[in-house]
């Protein structure tokens, strides 16, 4: 969906919540692009519990971590800061002020406030800097959050931060822990990324308990899909589940992404509303199921 388009659904959406109140607005927005029916009067499935707490019952507290520039502060009072991905430059609130020349060969640039906005860079001398400039721009004049109905994102500043780039000599796997009324409940385990264009990445997608036992509960959905293979424990595994434990703490849901940098965790972000808090990617059955285990 090209940038102009999502502003004109994101009038639709505001159209719609004026008119018939927000959960009708999402209910739609789900039904549209994920098929899926939300039931919010009164919510079962994961899917629903999670949209209703991110629509209705999402404390201050989440906002602030929903920002990747914020969230470092939540992080460090946990007593974590040996986790966080060290900043290379920032917060800006303005293109201009990134100076490519000062930073790394490699480094990661993302926007603070949204989705998808992510630059990796693993070679700046090949990078077009005219291209870069433009992107960032259009992450700045971007108010994530409107064409989803994430409302929580709207109330995030716009800014962008510079971190360094994390590799691993095994290739690098996001272990995304899904906490249930402060406690890990399953780790989502992401790899083989490949981006396609701009906006779309393959990629594959397992899930195991916290016994890293690998549980049923995966369909594909766009280029995102179901991994045969069972892959090794991460070194960290447990040092990871404990960190989960205490970063859900404060929340009934969120979801602590987290990586294993042969043998050493990096925290990557707190999301409270995880592929628009739909999950797509969940069969029925896992939705349901999971569901049942969170209190809202």
């Amino acid at each position: 969906m090209a940038f102009d388009k999502k502003k004109l659904y994101a009038l639709l959406l505001n159209c719609i919540t004026t008119v018939c109140g927000i959960d009708a607005a999402k209910k739609f927005d789900t039904r549209l692009r994920f098929k899926r029916k939300l039931n919010l009067k009164h919510p079962q499935t994961l899917s629903d519990k999670v949209t209703w707490l991110q629509l209705h019952d999402l404390p201050d507290l989440a906002v602030k971590c929903t920002d990747k520039y914020d969230v470092r502060k939540y992080i460090r009072e946990k007593g974590l800061e040996d986790i966080l991905v060290p900043l290379v430059a920032g917060p800006f609130t303005d293109q201009s002020q990134i100076k490519m020349d000062d930073y790394p060969q490699k480094f990661v640039v993302k926007g603070t406030h949204g989705c998808k906005m992510n630059l990796i860079v693993n070679d700046k001398s090949i990078l077009d800097m005219e291209a870069c400039k433009r992107t960032f721009q259009s992450w700045l004049n971007t108010t994530y959050g409107t064409y989803s109905v994430e409302p929580h994102y709207t109330k995030v500043p716009h800014r962008l931060i510079v971190e360094d780039y994390l590799e691993s000599k095994d290739g690098l796997i996001d272990y995304k822990f899904h906490c249930l009324n402060g406690k890990p409940e399953f780790v989502l385990v992401v790899k083989d990324r490949v981006s396609v264009d701009k906006r779309n990445m393959i990629c594959k997608l397992g899930l195991y308990d916290m016994e890293w036992k690998k549980m049923d509960g995966l369909v594909p959905f766009k280029d995102e899909v179901p991994f045969d293979e069972n892959i090794d424990k991460p070194k960290s595994f447990d040092k990871m589940v404990k960190i989960a434990k205490l970063l859900s703490s404060d929340f009934k849901f969120v979801r602590v992404d987290l990586y294993d940098i042969d043998g050493d965790v990096r925290f990557g972000e707190l999301t409270f509303s995880p592929a628009c808090g739909v999950f797509p990617n969940f069969s029925e059955d896992f939705n349901m199921k999971m569901g049942k285990r969170l209190n809202v």
